[in-house]
């Protein structure tokens, strides 16, 4: 963390190895070491040659993965945007904007779900769930469960997160899905129940 520190604070330049090793004040060796183990994680990445009179030295810097691991005010800004958006637009007006943003990510996927039986259109929806980061799986009732709520800190303030759930799964598996059960509830997983589930 120390040297995505110094990344995060010169990554429009980026360091080269020996002034990563003279800020932290460790060897060129560890700074190496540390450098091969982050990008090939994807955390940092190389920037450019940088002339230094003579051999050209890399130089790295922090990748969009690596800042992520950095505070971020996120869950903040989100709760304010749904409060302000309800305030603003009333319920109805909330809803029918969850309801577009819904129609925007499940536009992206559209094509992974075409031509596929409503089988397999779940078992679709269940990876593009755990690519977002749900960690998703069919229920035994045929529906699905997702263990992780990503908006957690949100949906424990303002349940319109919860909506947009149901309103995305809703949007991709082109059917009315009921949202059954809820992590915020203390339930160990959010539940979403497919209208044909039980047939």
């Amino acid at each position: 963390m120390r040297l995505l520190s110094e990344l995060l604070r010169t990554r429009g330049s980026g360091m080269t190895i020996e002034e990563l090793s003279t800020a932290l004040s460790v060897t060129r060796t560890a700074v190496q070491q540390h450098l091969t183990a982050l990008e090939r994680d994807g955390l940092v990445a190389f920037l450019s040659l940088r002339s230094t009179g003579g051999r050209p030295s890399r130089s790295y810097t922090i990748t969009n993965a690596g800042l992520e691991l950095f505070p971020r005010g996120y869950a903040r800004l989100a709760e304010s945007l749904l409060r302000h958006s309800r305030e603003l637009f009333g319920e109805e007006g909330q809803t029918a904007l969850l309801h577009n943003m819904a129609e925007e990510l499940a536009g992206e996927a559209r094509e992974r779900l075409e031509g596929k039986t409503s089988s397999e259109r779940v078992d679709e929806v269940v990876l593009i769930l755990n690519e977002l980061g749900y960690d998703a799986n069919r229920s035994q009732t045929g529906g699905i469960e997702a263990s992780n709520c990503v908006f957690h800190q949100v949906a424990m303030s303002d349940r319109a997160a919860c909506r947009f759930d149901r309103l995305l799964l809703s949007t991709l598996l082109a059917a009315d899905i009921a949202h059954t059960g809820c992590i915020v509830d203390g339930r160990d997983c959010c539940q979403f129940e497919l209208p044909d589930a039980h047939a």
